[in-house]
């Protein structure tokens, strides 16, 4: 055989494995976007229970704080408002005592030379 009837014969098989290898390479670029896509799927997923979670306790939060029993609980704990029937107690100071007041200390700081303030900020571990 001539080498022009080999070329001619072979041509169609080069090509046709040409073509397959590039289906298998398209092949292959699909099933990787697929993977990445059904990865991040589920990483929305969760995102979107956890967020369905939240809505939920927020809700509930709302309801709780509209209602009745949170002003009540509010007035009484926070505010210390007397609700009826409520005997408020209010503490006097016995009679002829003059109340003092409560004296603050307050600490002062003692003066370094610059001598310590640079060996201090040079030598010291803290920032």
């Amino acid at each position: 055989m001539t080498r022009l009837a080999l070329f001619i014969k072979r041509f169609p098989i080069v090509i046709g494995v040409f073509i397959l290898l590039l289906i298998l390479f398209a092949f292959s670029q699909r099933i990787a976007e697929y993977l990445r896509l059904n990865s991040q799927l589920e990483r929305e997923q969760a995102r979107l229970t956890e967020l369905a979670a939240t809505q939920a306790y927020l809700e509930d939060e709302i309801a709780y704080a509209t209602s009745q029993v949170a002003v009540e609980e509010w007035a009484r704990q926070d505010a210390r408002w007397a609700g009826e029937g409520d005997f408020p107690v209010i503490p006097l100071a016995p009679q002829g005592t003059t109340p003092q007041p409560e004296g603050s200390t307050q600490a002062t700081p003692t003066p370094s030379s610059n001598w310590n303030t640079w060996m201090t900020w040079l030598f010291s571990d803290s920032p």
